[in-house]
């Protein structure tokens, strides 16, 4: 028998039912996830496809090893020098950073991934391009000179077609510069032959236009095992996936086995009896168990890569840092969880992917990305555990390399989550703002 008690209860929790469904229920979901989309879009693409546009101090070397010649007739002769000099006059500073050093402070750069490409003039390039001038007016046959160009893939995959490129612009104008001086002085040197004519032939005409070869190649090759140079990237991807989904799982699991959220399984639902733990005891829970998380990742990536045989000639360095930069990710990740709620998830998300990703450098090098994400670059986690997997993986675990950085980077993470955590939810403890339904809202 149903009473009209129960008959006027069931009609207001349907009226109650109903009016959750209205625009508060709707609204905020669509908004917080177009929100997000056009964010990751225009991060995303707009990093991407405009990169020879957002060219900012792309940091490439030119060696000038030339060292000059003296012509038959006493004048003095340096090409690489002029070819030098219009490289630093005619190229854009704000694109370019061209530093004009040495060849070993060259490799040492590039060693270290701080230049993404080299143009080096050979030290007899002045010589041989005499010679094939007076080769030409004699009929003789002459070796054309090599102008190198290196490239750094492992510095960044896409930086080597922009070293590629701009050399290859750069390079073709010198040569025709080049090109016509020795064309006209072949043309003098034949009409003091005494042929009578200025004219050179076709054959020598043709070599002397473009008068130097351009041999591209990598300043290193990259191993084989390590993604054509990406493997540094996706390691790094990985250790911030293992502390940023890692928190989420472990906050949702941890959450329901004490009681403050149901878990759910299919159809089964559940609800533990509420625990009574304070945030701040249960954040230092989270933080330990993802510590520990931590180890035991790091250990099974490891494993992984070693199993599908990419290169680790610093294992050990590279399970410590590891170890280091998927805890300070858990450390932040769980702290803003715990200060933000909900609204936390949306923040980590915004943190360590949306804006992470684009603005790490591991795809696309910094120097050919907008300003913006440029300046993300300096404080986002996912650059800096990019740097310092680059520097394990392909650099020798140089220091120098990223390595310190991307350490300093990830300590200083630790112990920023773990104060503004442990206050916050101290805070929170101290007001009373406990876990739990209050009794005013358990019986309406």
């Amino acid at each position: 028998m149903v009473t009209s008690k129960g008959v006027h209860t069931m009609a207001n929790g349907k009226g109650a039912a109903g009016s959750r469904l209205g625009p508060r229920l709707w609204l905020a979901p669509a908004v917080i996830v177009t929100v997000v989309m056009a964010a990751l879009a225009a991060l995303y693409l707009g990093g991407t496809v405009n990169a020879s546009k957002d060219l900012n101090d792309f940091p490439v070397a030119v060696i000038n090893a030339d060292t000059g010649a003296t012509s038959a007739s006493g004048q003095r002769i340096d090409v690489g020098k002029e070819i030098a000099d219009s490289l630093r006059k005619g190229v854009d500073d704000d694109k370019f950073d061209l530093r004009f050093v040495s060849l070993a402070t060259a490799k040492k750069d590039m060693g270290r991934g701080k230049l993404y490409g080299a143009i080096v003039l050979p030290s007899g390039l002045s010589e041989k391009l005499m010679t094939l001038t007076a080769s030409a007016a004699t009929g003789g046959a002459a070796e054309q000179p090599a102008v190198t160009v290196f490239t750094n893939p492992l510095a960044n995959t896409s930086s080597a077609s922009i070293v590629n490129s701009f050399a290859s612009q750069a390079l073709a104008e010198a040569n025709q510069t080049v090109g016509k001086q020795l064309l006209t002085s072949a043309a003098q040197a034949t009409e003091k032959a005494g042929s009578g004519s200025r004219s050179v032939s076709g054959t020598a005409r043709i070599v002397l236009s473009e008068p130097m070869q351009v041999h591209v190649t990598p300043f290193k090759e990259v191993p084989d095992g390590s993604g054509g140079g990406l493997s540094a990237f996706y390691y790094a991807l990985l250790l911030a996936l293992a502390g940023f989904t890692g928190s989420l799982i472990a906050t949702n699991l941890v959450d329901s086995q004490l009681g403050f959220t149901p878990s759910e399984i299919g159809p089964l639902y559940r609800m533990e009896s509420h625990s009574g733990r304070s945030r701040l005891s249960t954040l230092a829970l989270k933080w330990g168990l993802m510590t520990g998380i931590a180890v035991v990742v790091s250990t099974v990536y490891l494993g992984i890569a070693d199993r599908i045989g990419m290169p680790l000639d610093h294992p050990g360095q590279l399970w410590l840092f590891s170890v280091l930069a998927i805890t300070a990710v858990a450390v932040v990740a769980q702290a803003i969880l715990a200060l933000l709620g909900g609204l936390g998830m949306v923040v980590n998300l915004f943190l360590f992917i949306v804006l992470s990703i684009p603005s790490s450098g591991g795809t696309t090098p910094l120097e050919a990305m907008p300003p913006f994400v440029r300046f993300l670059s300096s404080f986002e986690p996912m650059h800096q555990i990019y740097l310092g997997t680059r520097s394990i993986l392909y650099f020798g675990a140089s220091w120098d390399a990223g390595l310190g950085r991307a350490v300093i980077a990830s300590v200083i993470a630790v112990g920023l989550g773990l104060l503004v955590g442990a206050l916050g939810t101290r805070a929170y403890d101290l007001k009373g703002l406990a876990r739990k339904h209050t009794a005013a809202a358990a019986g309406q």
